[in-house]
């Protein structure tokens, strides 16, 4: 393995529990003048408002991209997990293919952005936080979870064909436990950077659109 490239992986069987709380200020409008709150709502919208709501199409392009070429890695995951194949001197016998996930691909395009922003390859985010973390604040209640990360390949083809190289990464990949993924990638500037992440939701959750 070259230094342009790589690979790394990280799987979890353990179930978590979080939980989270808000803080709120109330600012009151009841004091204040007509007038002063018309301009105050004025400038504010004139503010915030291009912040809150950007271009509809700014990115369509781009987010089309990505969801085709993470879905692209979960149909190659696919075509493994149905055929079978050994993952170092472990034969995994065919198993029923990873569904799509919305969520999971959510999570590894935001992990492969930060990787890329970073210019660096790991299961650790900005932020500290681990893949399970990554899930788990975007909604997804998992049983179980794996990530897969790689750099430096060009297409959904190499950067699959790497992991299934690595006894690791092919392990996650074959997992018979896994029923769902989602997959993405990211443009350093002088790297791309990938992320997939196969999860098993917790049963209450199983049975979502």
């Amino acid at each position: 393995m070259n230094s342009t490239t790589g690979v790394s992986n990280e799987a979890y069987r353990i179930d978590l529990s979080r939980g989270c709380k808000s803080g709120e200020q109330v600012f009151s409008l009841k004091k204040m003048p007509f007038g002063a709150i018309f301009i105050c709502l004025f400038f504010f919208c004139a503010v915030f408002f291009p912040l809150c709501f950007p271009a509809g199409d700014a990115h369509t392009a781009e987010d089309e991209d990505h969801q085709s070429m993470g879905k692209n890695v979960i149909d190659l995951v696919n075509r493994a997990r149905l055929k079978g194949t050994r993952c170092g001197n472990k034969y995994f016998k065919p198993t029923r293919p990873v569904a799509w996930n919305s969520v999971l691909a959510r999570a590894s395009h935001k992990h492969s952005r930060d990787m890329a922003g970073k210019e660096h390859m790991g299961h650790t985010g900005s932020d500290d936080s681990g893949p399970g973390d990554r899930i788990a604040l975007l909604g997804y209640k998992w049983m179980a979870y794996g990530e897969n990360v790689c750099e430096g390949y060009a297409t959904p083809e190499e950067a699959v064909k790497a992991w299934l190289k690595s006894r690791e990464h092919c392990e996650n990949i074959m997992n018979p436990g896994f029923r769902e993924a989602g997959a993405a990638y990211a443009k350093g500037t002088e790297r791309i950077y990938w992320t997939l992440v196969l999860a098993t939701p917790e049963f209450s959750s199983r049975l979502r659109p």
